[in-house]
């Protein structure tokens, strides 16, 4: 079959409810929460640097990547088997993480809107309401409005939390993600008896006998029908934690646009060439201001298209697809093309660290260097004070 026959069958599809609607919310939950999260200013990211130090904030490594094939695959083990008693579990769990999230959002959107941001015990209120208000509609026709605005703010929280100082350590995360997906979905069905996927089974409540559902999903019914299409948060997580990183890579280079000279060196050779007076230097020819097309809009357009090949490879095969499949080389490549293309791809893998640390280091030399000249200065003001003192006393 043609490209042109292959896309005149799906296309209907993609364009519809309610596929459409749902990659439409993804990317609009990842492009406004990775926005809200990403630290773009200095005093930004000196506040986070205090959060991360104080427990309010996890800076992400390496390590944490293996501790999430781990961690999620024994959660997902115990949803699968234990499904009637943890449901009840998860449901608590995402109505207090909601709860803590509207509380800690509302402000910022209030004041997003020039709106006075009011008092907690009000934002209390609202977060309150809102979540009961869901719990009490929670197996009605209407509860996925409720679920999804949650998830939403439980997502932007959760960005706010967990942190990467470079591309390589969301990289590594969703590189480790993309296995686990692709293990629970497609190997485990040759591992049970009843040849279901794992993955498949807790995510739509196969195993439960009670009347509930997992609530950590975006849901999203076709309104013709009994269907519904559902998104699961990790699979908006886990990407967003690099999108915001390059979020903030886009504030960093428009900042420090001299770095766009250095992106091709190692980080011990960036870090040497900072103080030097590298960072005094003007733009090269490529960068064009704030016009310049930036890593955020990329990675989001990637998820975008990433979400589309899972509904293809979904209607094509038949059977629910490891979204994560298609999302991690659809927003990872585009990235790792365009900033090796820009000589940037060091530069951002590696991260600000070692920069930082020589900026740093240099502005405390140049601290120093005033501190030095200034004490200088007023040693000679003394050495005079005194001569002129004694020379008034030789008169005498």
């Amino acid at each position: 079959m043609s490209v042109m026959g292959t896309l005149s069958i799906y296309l209907p599809h993609l364009l519809s409810a309610p596929l459409l609607p749902l990659a439409l919310l993804a990317t609009t939950v990842l492009t406004l929460s990775t926005l809200a999260a990403a630290d773009t200013t200095v005093e930004d990211r000196h506040e986070q640097r205090q959060k991360e130090e104080s427990g309010e904030a996890v800076a992400l490594t390496k390590l944490h990547a293996l501790g999430f094939i781990v961690m999620a695959s024994l959660g997902l083990l115990a949803m699968w088997m234990w499904a009637n008693v943890l449901v009840y579990l998860s449901l608590f769990c995402f109505g207090l993480s909601a709860f803590v999230s509207i509380q800690q959002c509302l402000p910022d959107i209030l004041h997003s809107f020039g709106m006075r941001q009011g008092k907690p015990w009000q934002h209390n209120t609202v977060a309150g309401l809102f979540v009961l208000t869901w719990f009490w509609l929670r197996n009605t026709s209407c509860a996925w409005i409720f679920q999804d605005i949650m998830g939403g703010f439980t997502i932007t929280l959760m960005l706010r939390v967990l942190k990467a100082s470079s591309m390589s350590t969301p990289a590594y995360l969703l590189l480790a993600a993309f296995v686990y997906d692709v293990f629970f979905v497609f190997v485990t069905p040759y591992l049970t008896r009843s040849g279901e996927s794992i993955m498949e089974a807790a995510a739509t409540g196969a195993t439960m006998t009670v009347k509930e559902t997992i609530p950590m999903l975006f849901r999203v019914p076709s309104f013709k029908g009994d269907g519904e299409a559902i998104l699961g948060f990790g699979d908006v997580v886990l990407p967003g934690i690099l999108v915001t990183f390059l979020k903030e890579c886009d504030a960093r280079l428009e900042e420090d646009q001299p770095l766009s000279l250095i992106g091709g060196l190692s980080p011990a050779q960036a870090a040497m060439a900072v103080p030097h007076g590298l960072k005094n230097e003007q733009k090269a020819r490529w960068w064009n201001g704030k016009g310049r097309w930036g890593y955020h809009l990329t990675a989001i357009l990637g998820f975008f298209v990433g979400l589309q090949m899972t509904y293809i490879g979904m209607m094509w095969s038949r059977k629910g697809q490891p979204a994560l499949l298609y999302l991690v080389p659809s927003t990872l490549l585009p990235v790792i093309i365009l900033a090796s293309r820009r000589h940037e791809l060091s530069l951002l893998w590696n991260g600000w660290g070692d920069l930082d640390s020589a900026m740093e280091e240099d502005d405390q030399e140049d601290e120093n260097g005033e501190d030095y000249d200034r004490d200088r200065r007023l040693d000679v003001s003394d050495l005079e004070s005194k001569s002129h003192g004694q020379a008034e006393s030789f008169d005498i």
